[in-house]
């Protein structure tokens, strides 16, 4: 063909195969393209008839509208049509009015049958349609499927299938949906379409836009020196007057003559084919490189003028080629030299699909790679233009690609020996450069196999990273169709390679992003699925996606496969890389193996290969271990991570307790150290000299969490490394022991240097200090060093003693960055509030001197900034719109978005096409607003809209969007997000696909804690919906079956819990203590777990038993859980079962589960032996320090803490002062024999105050006025406590003001902020003098807080924040400033709540109407307004409310808190919110239960 392998001829200046006009215009992707029959307004010359009124073409129009209207050369029979209907040969501008009772193009605009006959012809005037009449176009043409069939019909009559595969409608249709805006292609044409836009052109201006020249059109009348003139009729008649019989050829030389011609000339088509014979004109335009190229572009007809050969009938150059192949292709080749686009796109598009290699009408190109090379040079020469030659060779680009992967044998491989190495390059650039991920997608996802093959074939390794890479971008659902769509061997081969490869690839297990992570699972799980049995070797060539193998899948592999010796060694390899549910699941099938036997028949060479897997053995079964299987591991054993259950069962068993321990065997045991008895390692650490290796190690077991903080250990650990001097101790030994620095106190850190402390605190995992040795440390540090804002985010440890103090010189840097906005970001999220307050008070004061930007402070800040902050900003809603690529996607609260939306609705005309615009603003909308569009058609997309932007919906637009879906009960829901669709309404729910609902229950387990604030009627509801989504039976609950439901196990009702398969959960109790269980479960499953074949009665558990159950001990009454062989557990195991719980109330999932009610009882239960002493003890025992860290303060009596040494209480102090839960009279036995030790009052230092904690609040009066409570760190610790009186409450304030030398009205922010409680200390006249601008902002860091304040203080605080300098008055606040405020607004007047309408009532949060008296909430609000309550907020109202309400009220609220789900509403309140339920369940069963009785 005239190339080598090294590449293409160059480009020719001219093809033999030119396309036409129309194909060039359909080629093009810019709209502009299309008006290429828009002439140019032409100059006038000398020889022109411009005597008579009218200009020649008003007359030949004239004649032609009184007449039968024949055809004009370069005029289409409908311009003349159209110009005849509208002017009707007057000259006056359009009438809009009169133009709408005749007929015209807005008329012609809605006739189907005017496209398909004229469309082509009168392209201009579709284009006008599509442009002009949009509507009308679309409703006629775009979305008229009966056009296209009457369209393709016609094609078929005609066998003119390339008038069907043309794509200039069909272009005109896309530029409608993607709203691509269309601009004339010439600038000249502006004003013609300006005019006809706005409906104000004159005839004269239509003639000049839509018609040829005068010369032009009367030479195309009249004829040229080739043709006669017209022989009769008006055109003849026209013809003779205007044309002298000897001037005809002169006109035509003269209008001819080209050398005085301009560019508009050339690209004249009328005028070309008047002239096209002219003497020279052929290579003035075609033999002028420059010129040529020029014109062409703009004028593809000069293509088909240079290359007079296309016009005789001669076979362009793509027909001949076709033509000589030996292939089976249906279609005819002359369209090739006409139109060959649609005919290659249709062969090119079946080639992208998997099957397209199938047709045997385009499978040949598939094989051809060389062909399609011809076809790609050929092609891209003869599109001429930039656009149609970028549209036309991408396509034969990844066509070429696509058949090279399928046949990298063919012709073209045979010129180029390296060609899978030359494939796999291409590939790669492709899709380093393709942006469309569905292109890419279809390539991974068609010729993935042919890949492997070609990268197996090479051992490509970079190629292979390459294309894992590019796996973990797809969308999983398209992963799992690539592997389960490809062929077994090829699938096994792949594996195969990637296993031998994978130390090349260097995949990074731990550090993948969580997208990639996903994608990794679900490629792991395709593969696993792709073979219904796993083998021992198919198994090892999968090692290497262990860590992304799911429980359900490993519980999947057969049983037999667990005891295979390379498959233990490939688990034993990637262990390190696996979770702990994962070696959870493969120890569980591995039991269920019937060749391994009984645990205690294992052999050792069978224990050495499962070590991994041990630690997570089910602790019912590593508890079956002897000695004689244990010893020969123990070296082991003290190197892996056994927890406290197992280790100390390795420790029973090994050492006696009549053995002694000696300082070797200790130093053997690893971490096994961790859980030797507590009193027997005091024993080596008060004896001198205490071995560094063993204070290293129990330093090691604290920072790792084997052994609590807080405990005894570590008390007694402390006390031990107190002697230690710092100064010489390195860095690394100081890392070591973070775990128990809090327990060697800041004394033991002021040798430090700042820079040292600085390094020290930076170190990941540094425990929280408390507040007093938090406030010394960073005295020092602030002192020494100036911080800038961001060492803050390094120092979170020691926040809790912050003070304003320290933050005086605190600097920004100039340039600020994301870091930055994350580092204040996360500090403004997690400190308490009177510390928030600070720093960011401290931060904006740096700022200010700065020159940093609203938007960068609003990015940073957001989280902190107050509603009367944000309106002080010089924010509008033009503003706001001006920025909104900025602040649209910033993470707005609820109440400052509604803020935001209501400055655009004031300035803005806001559709909803705006909202569309306005990202997380657009959650600011209100309900009101929102049902202005509900009319809508495309309604249901704006609430899809709505219900997915971040951050979910506040409560009352919830409730708005929920009615006006209950409004359609035809919508379809599964169309919505799966976070939205899991709160539904039970009625709702049901009407949710499987696939909706399977989304849900996915959702709900990445986001628990979200399914945990649903009511517990939709919890219930979606736990027995994962029963039937998941195909679970109903007969028994397997082991299987409780890991596919996860945390939804512990929320099914009590019938489907009795059918769990006992021995399967007794397998899973380890997880069973990491779920979040309902109060109303406790009482099935404390009788699961004492059936006789689980645990049995608590009284025969032993002390393993109740290690292993740990926090699970609580679900037990009290009885039974005296009943438990207390005298047998000993000190370590309580406080082992202690700390567990505590644990698990700090996670994050136990916040939200937690629920307190009778805890105290079963604690005091558990503790009992402990706190009262044994049985044959007179007195009960008084504790020391250890004794108080190993329990809790308040488990002991306040006579036992009186008797406790001054050198004990001195140590515990701070620990003591810790406990919120101490009584008054506690408290009062600890200051008592505290006070000596910190007289006197007057002269303690903030350190020592801040050290004593709740136990301040057991101070005297004169005590607490004497004291120096300045400091805004001390301020801000009590007023966090709770545990005040009111006199002394009132004490401490007035101690506060007078050292402070403030007045009422003279507070700041942070010092209303700082005083939290004690805000209730003022009077009411007091708080009426509050500045009520700082309230205002300060309401934002006390929204949570739940004041004891009086009825008259609450109503006092929220009347200073209706003042002007507030937010004005309450009747114009807006529902955001109701959940600006919080818990405060439960203080308005009973006037105010009773005249809230709606929107208002909406934003009040939860807590406040959880807060609002009992009473006071049965008067105010009447059952309308209770009926206006969303759901949360409807579950939010507490026992003693309800009991006030009348029956209407009640009935209204119970509509609420099921959301209208009538069936539910009538059962009563019989379900509370969350986990609160249980009492109230069998309370309202047994009132139901009464009433079917008597009515009975």
């Amino acid at each position: 063909m005239g190339f080598t392998s090294q590449g293409m001829p160059s480009r020719p200046t001219f093809m033999s195969c030119a396309p036409s006009e129309e194909e060039k215009s359909n080629s093009r992707q810019q709209p502009s393209t299309k008006r290429t029959k828009i002439h140019q307004p032409q100059p006038t010359y000398q020889d022109q008839p411009d005597t008579t009124d009218l200009s020649a073409s008003a007359e030949i129009l004239e004649a032609a509208c009184n007449a039968s209207i024949p055809g004009l050369t370069g005029v289409s029979n409908f311009t003349v049509f159209l110009y005849c209907n509208l002017f009707e040969g007057d000259e006056a501008t359009l009438d809009p009015e009169i133009s709408q009772t005749m007929p015209d193009l807005h008329a012609s605009c809605t006739n189907a049958a005017w496209y398909l006959s004229a469309a082509e012809e009168d392209f201009l005037w579709v284009h006008v349609c599509s442009e002009f009449f949009a509507q009308e176009f679309n409703n006629t043409v775009c979305a008229n499927s009966s056009f296209w069939l009457q369209r393709a019909q016609q094609a078929a009559l005609s066998k003119d299938y390339h008038y069907l595969n043309q794509s200039s409608i069909d272009d005109l249709c896309l530029q409608l949906s993607t709203e691509v805006s269309a601009s004339p292609a010439i600038d000249l044409t502006e004003d013609c379409l300006e005019m006809l836009s706005t409906r104000s052109l004159s005839a004269h201006d239509f003639r000049r836009c839509f018609l040829p020249n005068n010369s032009a059109l009367i030479l195309a009348l009249c004829g040229n020196g080739s043709s006669s003139l017209p022989l009769d009729g008006w055109a003849a008649e026209y013809c003779s007057k205007v044309l002298p019989k000897d001037s005809q050829h002169v006109s035509k030389d003269k209008l001819c003559n080209f050398s005085n011609w301009t560019a508009n000339h050339f690209l004249n088509s009328t005028l070309l084919e008047l002239c096209g014979d002219t003497a020279g004109l052929r290579d003035h335009i075609c033999k002028n490189m420059s010129r040529y190229l020029m014109l062409v572009r703009r004028q593809p007809l000069l293509l088909d003028y240079c290359n007079p050969n296309s016009k005789q009938g001669t076979k362009c150059v793509l027909q001949q080629l076709f033509d000589m192949l030996p292939a089976p292709y249906d279609f005819d080749t002359s369209q090739l030299c006409v139109n060959p686009v649609p005919i290659l796109q249709e062969a090119l598009h079946k080639l992208s699909l998997c099957e397209g290699v199938m047709d045997e009408r385009v499978g040949w190109l598939a094989t051809v790679s060389y062909v399609l090379r011809v076809l790609d040079f050929v092609v891209g020469l003869s599109a001429g233009l930039e656009e149609g030659e970028r549209e036309v060779r991408q396509g034969l680009g990844q066509a070429i690609l696509l058949s090279s992967l399928l046949d990298n044998a063919s012709f073209w491989a045979t010129l180029r020996p390296d060609a899978s190495v030359s494939v796999l390059r291409t590939v790669g650039v492709f899709l380093r450069r393709e942006r469309n991920p569905s292109v890419k997608e279809d390539l991974l996802s068609c010729f993935s196999p042919v890949l492997w093959d070609l990268i197996q074939k090479e051992d490509n390794s970079s190629a292979l990273r390459f294309l894992l890479q590019e796996y973990l971008q797809m969308p999983r659902e398209r992963i799992r169709s690539l592997v389960l769509s490809a062929e077994k061997d090829a699938v096994k081969r792949f594996l195969s390679h990637v296993h031998q490869s994978w130390d090349q690839l260097q995949v990074e297990t731990i550090q993948s992003s969580p997208k990639e992570q996903e994608a990794m699972e679900t490629m792991t799980a395709a593969f696993i699925h792709k073979f219904p049995r796993v083998t021992p070797e198919l198994f090892v060539d999968l090692s290497q996606f262990i860590p992304y193998m799911s429980v359900s899948d490993i519980m999947s592999f057969p049983a037999s496969l667990m005891v295979n010796d390379s498959v233990l060694m490939a688990i034993s390899d990637h262990s390190s890389e696996m979770k702990s549910p994962q070696k959870q699941a493969f120890a569980k099938r591995l039991l269920q193996s019937s060749v391994v036997g009984d645990v205690p028949t294992w052999p050792p060479y069978f224990l050495t290969s499962i070590l991994p897997l041990l630690p997570h053995l089910p602790v019912s079964h590593f508890q079956q271990l002897t000695s004689q299987q244990l010893s020969p591991l123990l070296d082991l054993l003290a190197n892996s991570s056994l927890d406290a259950t197992r280790g100390r069962h390795v420790l029973r068993t090994l050492f006696s307790k009549r053995k002694n321990l000696t300082s070797d065997t200790i130093m053997r045991l690893g971490i096994l150290v961790c859980y030797l008895n507590s009193d027997e390692l005091h024993r080596f650490l008060s004896t001198s000299p205490v071995s560094p290796a063993l204070w290293l190690q129990l330093a090691k077991c604290i920072s790792e969490g084997h052994v609590s903080g807080n405990g005894r250990l570590s008390h007694w650990l402390g006390l031990t490394l107190q002697s230690l001097n710092t100064s010489v101790l390195s860095s690394s030994t100081l890392a070591s022991l973070h775990g128990v620095l809090p327990q060697l106190g800041a004394s033991f850190l002021q040798s430090l240097s700042s820079s040292e402390l600085l390094e020290l605190f930076s170190l990941p995992d540094i425990p929280t200090f408390p507040p007093a040795q938090a406030f010394q440390i960073l005295s020092k540090i602030f002192q020494e060093m100036n911080i800038s804002a961001n060492t803050l985010c390094r120092l979170k440890p020691l926040l809790t003693g912050l003070a304003p103090v320290f933050l005086r010189n605190l600097r920004v840097h100039d340039m600020i960055g994301t870091s930055n906005c994350q580092c204040w970001s996360s500090l403004l999220t997690d400190l308490q509030p009177a510390h928030r307050s600070m720093v960011y008070s401290a931060i904006q004061e740096a700022l200010e001197s700065s020159s940093t930007n609203t938007t960068l402070y609003l990015h940073c800040f957001l989280p902190a900034i107050s509603l009367k902050q944000l309106n002080a900003m010089e924010l509008n809603g033009q503003t706001i719109m001006h920025r909104l690529p900025l602040y649209k996607n910033l993470p707005w609260s609820h109440q400052q978005a509604q803020l935001l939306f209501r400055m655009i609705q004031q300035t803005e005309n806001i559709t909803r096409d705006t909202v569309l615009r306005l990202g997380r603003i657009a959650s600011g909308v209100s309900c009101n607003r929102l049902r202005l569009w509900a009319n809508e058609s495309d309604f249901s997309e704006l609430l899809q809209f709505i219900t997915e932007l971040p951050g979910g919906l506040r409560p009352a637009l919830r409730k708005c969007v929920l009615e006006e879906l209950r409004k359609r009960p035809n919508m379809d829901l599964n169309g919505f997000s799966s976070s939205f669709a899991a709160g539904l309404p039970l009625m709702m729910i049901e009407r949710l696909s499987n696939t909706s609902l399977m989304a849900v229950l996915n959702h709900v387990r990445r986001h628990f804690i979200d399914f945990l604030q649903l009511p517990r009627h939709k919890q219930m509801a979606l736990a027995e919906k994962a029963i039937d989504v998941l195909g679970i039976s109903d007969d028994r609950l397997s082991g299987a079956s409780m890991d596919r439901l996860g945390p939804l196990l512990l929320f099914l009702d009590r019938d489907a819990l009795a059918k769990v398969d006992r021995e399967a959960l007794k397998l899973r109790l380890e997880e069973l203590k990491q779920y979040c269980m309902p109060s109303d479960s406790f009482r099935e499953i404390a009788s699961l777990l004492t059936e006789r074949s689980m645990l049995g009665e608590p009284k025969s558990w032993t002390v393993g038993d109740v290690e292993h159950v740990g926090r699970l001990v609580f679900i037990l009454s009290p009885q039974q859980i005296r009943s438990l062989p207390l005298d047998d557990l000993g000190k370590d195991t309580v406080e082992q079962v202690l700390q567990s719980m505590w644990r698990w109330q700090d996670s994050t999932l136990g916040k939200v589960c937690a629920d307190l009610k009778g805890l105290k009882d079963k604690i005091y239960s558990l503790i009992h032996k402990i706190i009262k002493g044994r049985r044959w003890t007179r007195r009960e025992p008084t504790p020391n320090c250890a004794d108080v860290k190993g329990t809790f303060p308040s488990a002991w009596r306040w006579y036992q803490l009186s008797r406790m040494k001054r050198r004990e209480l001195e140590e515990c102090v701070e620990f003591m002062g810790l406990d919120a839960s101490l009584d008054s009279d506690q408290r009062g036995a600890l200051w008592a024999e505290l006070r000596p030790l910190y007289r006197p009052v007057k002269g303690l230092r903030a350190e020592h105050l801040m050290e004593l904690g709740v136990i301040v609040t057991e101070m005297g009066e004169r005590e607490l006025q004497s004291a120096n409570l300045s400091d805004l760190a001390v301020v801000a610790q009590l007023g966090s406590l709770t545990e005040w009186s009111s006199k002394k409450m009132r004490a401490a304030l007035q101690s506060i003001m007078r050292r402070r030398k403030q007045k009422p009205e003279e507070l700041g922010v942070v010092e209303l902020v700082s005083l939290d409680h004690l805000l209730c200390g003022f009077t009411p006249s007091e708080i009426a003098r509050l500045d009520p601008s700082n309230l205002s902002v300060a309401a934002l860091f006390l929204r949570e807080t739940v004041l004891p304040c009086s009825e008259d203080q609450t109503e006092a605080l929220t009347a200073r924040l209706s003042k002007t300098m507030g937010f004005g008055p309450v009747s114009s606040w807006g529902s955001e400033v109701f959940t600006e405020i919080g818990t405060l607004a439960a203080g308005l007047d009973d006037m105010v709540l009773t005249a809230l309408v709606e929107e208002q009532i909406g934003g009040l949060t939860p807590a406040a109407i959880a807060l609002i008296p009992p009473r006071k909430m049965a008067v105010v609000f009447s059952a309308t307004q209770l009926s206006w309550l969303s759901a949360e907020q409807a579950w939010a109202v507490t026992e003693e409310q309800w009991e006030e309400l009348d029956s209407e009220q009640r009935q209204a609220l119970t509509v609420a808190q099921y959301e209208g789900d009538v069936m539910l509403a009538h059962r009563g309140r019989n379900q509370a919110p969350s986990l609160q339920f249980a009492d109230k369940l069998t309370a309202c069963a047994l009132f139901l239960l009464c009433i079917l009785w008597h009515l009975l």
